[in-house]
């Protein structure tokens, strides 16, 4: 068997060649044999198979079909616990296929092979590390104590520079289980660097201050007059009831909320944007929100992005091209849903951060089946998107259960300083940070790795 450790992130690229086999060949992508736990695709006539095996006991979790005769062009996708496969023109996924729901996660260090029966021949097999975004570090804004208003969620939910202080407010939840909290406010943590931040004890406007039950904050920007407007979702579980403004002349409040809210309402549910002061756009602001669609043009029903576009953050209309983003997939990782998150202009071009997902249930296991992790596109007019095509971008770190980003991460927010990209996000409810310089984020060429031939 051809065998390499390889550490870290990575793409894998081999071609088979020979005959029709009905003994699989076997390409080890995660786990090795000392560990007793290893992951594997078995490919063989016309399918391919997702399988892992610990000591004697082998799982198969998927299987795909309809690949085609020899020559297979096999690519392997690992970034964090999301793989991506590749064989010939037929595609797969999975998020954690070691076992995450059995808190068994996807090593740093991975043992990569291939097994090939006989009349299958290896023709080409190199390796290529990708570095972009895998730092393993600790929460920078941790779940608070028994009882506060931060308990069970501080996510982000949107950054502004303020008289050389940065502010972020964040989605704070408490107990409950109305999706993995209730009873969210918003609050807000100070920072003078980005990367140490002090909260504030306090929700800025808690849930209790309106006639809802959860408070989503997404967006904050500074006015043309030096004031702070916020906004938020908020919701009647489970009913969303729209988008919200608020006021202040300061970063820390106090906000007063405009009297006539919401000052926009999708027409089915919606809850995730960013919203941006729109330099050199003919609007001076715009919202780029996920909403809903029950019948989109292409794919399943589910979340797409929708752009709106105010000059006052109270009258809003939409952009006639609506909904202008969907899954790069039909049948992949973001076959589901596609949540904007986070827009930053760099250069001529506009970078999206978004929230991809698709569903799959492991047979026998009690689990929701719901798969997110974190994506990149960019597009120059806001409509016609180029996928990041090492997607997912952002992914979960896997390693194990006590690292807090090992498996969920959503709602990114980059904010740029110094040509470094702050990518904020939250693992499993509480708030990470990695960062990327920019010259690497615009270079989607390569992530700057090394390539190993491993024949």
């Amino acid at each position: 068997m051809t065998e390499r450790r390889v550490s870290g992130n990575y793409e894998m690229n081999l071609v088979l060649t020979g005959e029709l086999t009905t003994e699989p060949v076997k390409v080890f992508f995660s786990g090795d044999t000392t560990l007793g736990k290893r992951a594997y695709l078995a490919i063989s006539t016309d399918e391919f198979k997702i399988v892992r095996e610990i000591n004697t006991d082998t799982r198969t979790w998927k299987t795909y079909n309809n690949i085609g005769r020899p020559p297979w062009n096999i690519r392997i996708l690992k970034k964090g616990n999301f793989f991506r496969f590749w064989v010939n023109d037929t595609t797969g996924w999975m998020r954690g296929p070691l076992g995450e729901w059995e808190d068994l996660y996807e090593p740093t260090d991975n043992s990569l092979g291939v097994e090939t029966p006989s009349g299958v021949r290896l023709q080409s097999f190199t390796v290529t590390t990708l570095p972009w975004l895998q730092e393993i570090t600790k929460p920078i804004i941790s779940r608070g104590p028994k009882g506060s208003f931060y308990e069970k969620q501080v996510i982000p939910g949107a950054i502004i520079e303020y008289d050389g202080l940065y502010y972020m407010y964040v989605m704070t939840g408490m107990a409950g289980d109305e999706e993995g909290s209730s009873r969210r406010s918003i609050g807000v943590t100070v920072s003078s660097d980005l990367k140490q931040w002090e909260g504030h004890v306090e929700p800025l406007i808690s849930y209790l201050d309106t006639p809802y039950d959860n408070l989503y904050i997404s967006g904050a920007v500074v006015t043309n007059d030096g004031r702070v407007a916020i906004m938020f979702s908020a919701q009647k579980f489970p009913e969303w009831r729209g988008f919200m403004l608020a006021m202040a002349d300061y970063p820390m409040g106090p906000f007063f909320q405009y009297p006539n809210n919401p000052v926009y309402k999708h027409f089915t549910h919606a809850h995730e944007f960013d919203l941006i002061r729109a330099e050199g756009l003919p609007s001076r602001y715009l919202l780029f929100y996920a909403g809903f669609t029950p019948e989109p043009q292409r794919g399943l029903a589910g979340d797409r992005g929708y752009l709106l576009y105010s000059n006052d953050l109270v009258n809003w209309h939409p952009d006639e091209r609506n909904p202008v983003f969907a899954p790069e997939t039909l049948d992949n990782w973001d076959a589901i849903h596609v949540r904007p998150r986070s827009l930053n202009r760099v250069d001529d071009m506009w970078y999206l951060w978004y929230e991809g997902c698709n569903t799959w249930k492991p047979e026998g296991v009690s689990h929701h089946g719901w798969w997110d992790t974190v994506g990149l596109a960019r597009s120059k007019d806001l409509i016609n998107w180029e996928y990041y095509p090492r997607n997912p971008a952002l992914p979960g770190l896997g390693i194990n259960a006590e690292q807090f980003d090992s498996n969920w991460v959503g709602w990114p927010r980059m904010y740029i300083k110094d040509s470094v990209g702050y990518v904020f996000y939250t693992g499993n409810a509480q708030v990470g940070l990695r960062t990327i310089r920019l010259d690497n984020l615009t270079n989607w060429q390569t992530e700057g790795g090394q390539t190993f031939d491993l024949l």
